[in-house]
C-alpha cells in the first residue's frame, strides 16, 4: 500500500455533523505504512499503539480523517471503519462472508433502502450489518438463525458496529420448519443446505422478489440448482464467483500484489414467480 500523508502533526480539527467522531465510536487508526488498528473512543481514556499514545478526548469531536497520537510514531489517521475493514476484526463463530461477496449479494439481489428483507443464517453478523446499512431506517430486516450461539454473536457484533436497530429482529429457529412472516421483497440465505428452506422462502417472499444464496463449494451449488429447478416458484438462477486482487501503486512502481483474495464462495441469485 502506498504511504499515507499523515504529517505534519497538528491538533485534530473540530468537526460538525456527519464527519464528527463521537464518544463510543469504533474507529480505525492507520499509520504511515497503511497498517490499521481498531479502537473504541471512550471519554477520559487513553489508547496506546506501538508506543504512540492517543487521548480519546482529543479525538472525540474532531473531524474524521484527522491526525492523532503523541509519541515517536505519531502519524495515525483516524476514520470510522468500512464494512470491508470489519471482516478481520469481527469475532468468528462461523466462516465469514468477505467484502467481495457482500458486494455481489447486495447488488445482484438488488438490496436498497426501504425494502423488507428476510435473512436466513446470520453467521457472525457481517452480512446483517451490511444489509442494515443498505436498507436504511425505512427498511426492515428479519433474521433467522438455528443456533443460539451464532445469534448471540451476531447480536453483539451488530450492537458494537451498527448500534441498536429498531428495524431489525432476529429469531432463533430452523427456518425450514416455517416462518411467521410474509411479503418480503428480498431474501438472503447463508446456509450449508438451503434446499431445505426453499418452501419457507417461497412462502415468505412476494411474487417478483429476489433471493441471494451464498455457498462455499461447487457440490453445494449443484445441489441448490437441482432443488431450484424442481421447485415451482423459482426461476432464472445465476451463479457467480468473484476473485479479488489488489495492486501495488507507489512511486512509479505499478504491479499486482503478490497475494489476492481467491475463492471464498459462490453467490447464486434467483427470482420468485407469481402464484
Amino acid at each position: 500500500m502506498a504511504s499515507q500523508n499523515t504529517s505534519p502533526r497538528a491538533p485534530c480539527p473540530r468537526a460538525v455533523a456527519k464527519s464528527t467522531l463521537n464518544d463510543g465510536d469504533r474507529v480505525i487508526l492507520i499509520d504511515a505504512k497503511g497498517r490499521s488498528y481498531f479502537k473504541q473512543l471512550r471519554a477520559g481514556h487513553r489508547m496506546t499503539i506501538r508506543g504512540t499514545i492517543f487521548r480519546a478526548d482529543e479525538i472525540i469531536g474532531a473531524a474524521e480523517g484527522c491526525v492523532a497520537g503523541d509519541g515517536p510514531a505519531a502519524a495515525f489517521r483516524v476514520f470510522r471503519p468500512t464494512i470491508a475493514e470489519l471482516v478481520p476484526d469481527l469475532p468468528r463463530t462461523a466462516e465469514p462472508i468477505f467484502a467481495k461477496d457482500l458486494g455481489q449479494i447486495l447488488v445482484h439481489t438488488d438490496i436498497k433502502a426501504g425494502l423488507s428483507v428476510l435473512e436466513i443464517g446470520v453467521g457472525n453478523g457481517l452480512l446483517t450489518i451490511a444489509l442494515l446499512g443498505a436498507l436504511g431506517e425505512q427498511g426492515r430486516l428479519s433474521s433467522y438463525e438455528i443456533r443460539e450461539d451464532f445469534a448471540a454473536s451476531a447480536r453483539r457484533n451488530v450492537e458494537r458496529h451498527a448500534g441498536s436497530s429498531a428495524n431489525w429482529t432476529i429469531t432463533v429457529r430452523d427456518a425450514a420448519l416455517g416462518l411467521d412472516e410474509s411479503d418480503f421483497d428480498r431474501a438472503v440465505v447463508d446456509l450449508p443446505d438451503p434446499v431445505r428452506c426453499l418452501d419457507s422462502i417461497a412462502g415468505a417472499l412476494r411474487p417478483g422478489g429476489l433471493v441471494g444464496f451464498f455457498l462455499p463449494t461447487v457440490m453445494q451449488v449443484a445441489s441448490l440448482h437441482e432443488g431450484l429447478e424442481k421447485h415451482p416458484f423459482f426461476l432464472y438462477a445465476v451463479t457467480r464467483e468473484v476473485l479479488e486482487r489488489s495492486w501495488h501503486v507507489e512511486n512509479g512502481s505499478i504491479r499486482p500484489d503478490q497475494r489476492m483474495i481467491g475463492h471464498t464462495g459462490f453467490v447464486t441469485t434467483v427470482r420468485r414467480s407469481a402464484d
